[in-house]
């Protein structure tokens, strides 16, 4: 087994040091890319020289993914964290670690029998990389942008997307809000932490737009001005609901199917492009 990264306590904090380079996020900048993968999610974090990965897509998203990280120039991603197994979440993961140095690999507290996974752990076994399978929240910083990892409560769920990790980002007073694959249970969970009493400027919306009532609560609570949804063309995940909900709290919605979305921060303001 790949080495585990051990964590005592409920919070750990690790601090990176980071300086831009060629076409990486400038000093003092936080860049969010969610690729344009069809109904999968990838999401790049850049601050400079160093950067997160949520989640890996589909498995032929691989290409895409390795093209990306590739034009800008990025060999290293500190932490790699997989919200949870199904393949169009970490369909290229085992890709990414065989092909760049990972850190630190955070996934949930849960084994699965699909090819996908078995990839995965085989790549971790094989490149000896550190992961952690988390069953405690977690807190982690590089270089000003604080990370919180909102873990699993139970051990075992009904639906597998309850397994999701939630993160949130922090970078001045902007905040941004990753819910994976969380339906009602997880989003339950959540909402009964302090982190979703904080507002927020973005949300990556849960399950490619499948709404569960107590969106609602988070919403009301988080207050976001804009949502990504990860959809294909069709859009057979997103609800009637959710595009109620959204344009009801007034919320800007971005589709992945119309192309990648690029969120960049400077701590104050929020601008994002897509194409």
């Amino acid at each position: 087994m790949g080495k585990r990264c051990r964590y005592g306590m409920l919070m750990i904090c690790f601090i990176f040091l980071f300086t831009g380079c060629g076409e990486k996020a400038q000093s003092g900048q936080f860049r969010m890319t969610i690729l344009d993968t069809g109904k999968s999610d990838c999401i790049i974090m850049e601050a400079g020289n160093r950067v997160v990965v949520n989640d890996a897509a589909d498995a032929d998203d691989a290409d895409a993914i390795c093209d990306f990280l590739d034009k800008r120039q990025i060999g290293r991603i500190e932490y790699l964290i997989l919200s949870h197994f199904d393949k169009d979440h970490i369909g290229s993961a085992a890709r990414l670690i065989r092909n760049y140095e990972v850190g630190c690999v955070l996934m949930p507290d849960y084994e699965e029998d699909s090819e996908a996974y078995l990839a995965l752990i085989g790549s971790l076994e094989e490149t000896d990389t550190t992961y952690e399978r988390l069953h405690r929240d977690m807190m982690f910083s590089v270089e000003g942008i604080d990370f919180y990892v909102d873990a699993p409560h139970e051990s075992v769920y009904e639906n597998d997307n309850n397994y999701s990790l939630i993160t949130c980002v922090t970078y001045g007073g902007n905040r941004f809000l990753l819910m994976g694959d969380a339906k009602k249970v997880r989003t339950e969970e959540f909402l009964d932490s302090a982190a979703a009493a904080e507002r927020c400027d973005l949300i990556k919306m849960p399950h490619h737009g499948n709404y569960t009532k107590n969106l609602e609560t988070l919403f009301a609570m988080a207050k976001p001005r804009f949502a990504v949804l990860t959809a294909d063309g069709e859009r057979l995940r997103v609800e009637e609901e959710t595009v109620a909900l959204l344009d009801a709290c007034q919320c800007e919605a971005y589709y992945t199917d119309e192309g990648t979305v690029t969120i960049v921060s400077d701590g104050k303001r929020v601008q994002i492009s897509q194409q």
